[in-house]
């Protein structure tokens, strides 16, 4: 693989920026152009490493961009762009565009070279164990196998196969060893063993993560050790849980995944207690809490969010802004928009007379910033588990009391007993209005194989099959191999 090839010995997760945050594994000094044996010598250093591998995800061609609201947003048809800039590119699926091949490779590059960085630190920690205390060496060693399960399983998503059709189809590589030669190209239900294989190695490793017996501990301790506080902005246990329902579900493995995300429905209420709904609704409210943080069970410190609001979402653009057309959004919330907390709050109509159609405001930072969500990107969210539980339980009473919980909470009506109710019809309804602007919806469209979308310019449904499910092989690793 060439992208492992051309990468230096001091990988990036060598390179931590400072991160201003209260949690002293992620308030860290910068290394540069440290040597690996000496980053290694201490569990400060792998704290260092580790914490490298998470503020790298927040690069505009991964979770701070790309994979979040713009390119998989885009490929969803959430936004109107038929004509503008290279966008048309990625709206019409055109993979062979040269703008878009090269954005596509830089993606594969990014993650793999992350991976990397987590074989390195995992080989290591092995190697070393002497220097952790306490459970320091099975947390460590446990977030970065889940790092590695999921950065390996969004590549499958976006590289492999439409699972559901074509399961064996070869997809990607599943690199468990730090090299600099690729490994071979396996089918996708290889890499979904090989994801699960990790993800369960990482949950019994979190076995002792404080946030079984505290939750996310999401303020700053009062003595000033802040060691394994603010657990959201981590893959803790519950995310890792949470991450094995979204994989199985994925892999058409159902009642697996129903096991999984009933775990984390019955500690919701304890932990993960939904969104405030009058405060989200208040008007004069100037420190909403849009990305309705106490509800993530994972998510980025990403210090530049409110950069994205400003360079993509503001009314303030003057061309590229990313908006669907006012039809198309008002047909996501069907007649229910006023009361729903995922429309007042973040569709808004710019009052400068610039644009007609509402901008969106999630990522906006708020005028009266907290510490903890102003800076908060979300990555999995306990409503997702609710989705899945109604998605694959046989039980209708239950599907509907999930999807009923999430919509009162929501301020929309519950369901009544004897309403009949088309599930998966509400579910595709959900997902379209719940992860606007967080990446989840195109995998929901492939996962399900959809045949056909709404266009985001209203022209139509769009036409859909694997060839725009998923995308080629990088020039990158088919020359390689060639």
């Amino acid at each position: 693989m060439k992208v492992l090839k051309s990468i230096r010995m001091v990988c990036v997760a060598l390179l931590v920026v400072v991160m201003s945050s209260c949690d002293s594994w992620l308030d860290l000094k910068p290394i540069d152009k440290v040597l690996e044996d000496q980053l290694y010598e201490t569990e400060e250093g792998f704290k260092q490493a580790l914490t490298g591998v998470y503020v790298e995800l927040n690069q505009g061609t991964l979770y701070g961009g790309d994979l979040m609201f713009r390119m998989v947003e885009i490929l969803a048809q959430r936004y109107n762009l038929g004509s503008i800039g290279s966008y048309k590119e990625w709206v019409a699926y055109n993979y062979g565009d040269d703008d878009v091949k090269k954005s596509i490779d830089g993606l594969w590059q990014k993650m793999y070279s992350l991976i990397m960085n987590c074989n390195k630190l995992l080989e290591n920690a092995d190697l070393r164990k002497e220097v952790f205390t306490g459970d320091n060496y099975n947390i460590i060693y446990g977030e970065a196998l889940a790092l590695r399960a999921m950065l390996h399983f969004d590549l499958l998503r976006l590289f492999g196969p439409v699972y559901k059709t074509n399961p064996k189809g070869l997809s990607i590589c599943y690199n468990k060893k730090f090299a600099y030669q690729g490994s071979n190209i396996l089918p996708a239900s290889e890499v979904i063993d090989n994801v699960l294989e990790d993800l369960k190695q990482a949950e019994q490793l979190l076995v002792k993560d404080p946030v079984i017996t505290e939750g996310p501990r999401n303020t700053a301790a009062s003595d000033g050790v802040n060691d394994l506080r603010l657990r959201t902005y981590r893959l803790n246990y519950y995310a890792v849980q949470a991450l094995m329902a979204r994989v199985y579900l994925y892999a058409g493995r159902n009642e697996d995944a129903l096991i999984m995300a009933r775990k984390l429905v019955e500690i919701q209420s304890k932990w993960y207690p939904f969104a405030d709904y009058n405060s989200l609704m208040e008007s004069g409210n100037k420190s909403k809490d849009r990305v309705f943080s106490t509800e993530v069970l994972f998510g980025l410190e990403n210090k530049k969010r409110g950069e994205i609001f400003t360079n993509y979402f503001t009314p303030e653009l003057d061309n590229g802004i990313l908006a669907p057309t006012n039809t198309s959004l008002l047909n996501i919330f069907l007649t229910e928009s006023t009361s729903d907390c995922r429309f007042t709050p973040f569709w808004i109509r710019p009052d400068n007379g610039k644009y007609s159609f509402r901008c969106f405001h999630k990522y906006e930072a708020p005028e009266e910033s907290d510490p903890f969500f102003s800076y908060l990107v979300p990555m999995i969210r306990i409503s997702e588990m609710f989705y899945i539980v109604a998605e694959t339980t046989d039980d209708e009473t239950e599907a509907r009391t999930c999807l009923n919980l999430v919509r009162r909470n929501r301020g929309l009506v519950a369901f009544e007993d004897t309403e009949m109710v088309d599930i998966q019809q509400v579910l595709k309804e959900e997902y379209m209005k719940e992860f606007f602007g967080e990446g989840q919806l195109f995998f929901y469209y492939k996962r399900l194989n959809v045949s056909s979308i709404p266009a985001g310019d209203d022209s139509g449904m769009i036409t859909m099959d694997e060839a725009k499910y998923k995308f080629p092989l990088p020039d990158s690793e088919t020359d390689y191999r060639n």
